[in-house]
Formats: C-alpha cells, structure tokens, sequence
C-alpha cells in the first residue's frame, strides 16, 4: 500500500468514527460524547487536509462546493437559516 493509498484508507475510517460518535449522541445523550465527537472531527479534519495535499486539490474549489451544501441545507432542510 502505498502513502496516498494508506492515506484514504485513513480517511474512509476517521469517516466512519465520526459517524458512530454521532449515533452514540443520538441513542445516549450529550454527556461525556461531544468531546468524544470533536476528537473524531479534528482527526478527520487532519485527513481532509492530508488527503488536499497528496492530491493537490484546489482548496477554494472545496469551499465552494461547501457553499453550495450550505445552501441545499438552508432550501431543504432546517438545520440551517
């Protein structure tokens, strides 16, 4: 396995762990797995920024795609004003 291959193995279960922490705050309650939840988000944050590099992806062109989540989510969902 090589680094890049290494690296989106990584990638695909930081992706996972952040998912079971928020099915963990959703069965259970708050208590004691927000922070558990930020640990999973700051690695997966490390993973995202890695993944940019070995790849050379155009940061702005991520944020924009972001951008145009956010505006999905204000159209079709309530989470976001």
């Amino acid at each position: 396995m090589n680094k890049l291959e290494e690296t989106l193995v990584i990638l695909m279960e930081e992706c996972s762990e952040v998912s079971i922490e928020a099915s963990k705050l959703m069965r259970w309650s708050l208590d004691g797995h927000t922070d558990k939840l930020q640990r999973e988000l700051g690695d997966l944050l490390c993973m995202y920024n890695l993944v940019h590099e070995f790849l050379d992806l155009d940061q702005e062109l991520t944020k924009k795609y972001s951008g145009e989540k956010l505006e999905k989510l204000k159209k079709y969902s309530k989470i976001v004003n």
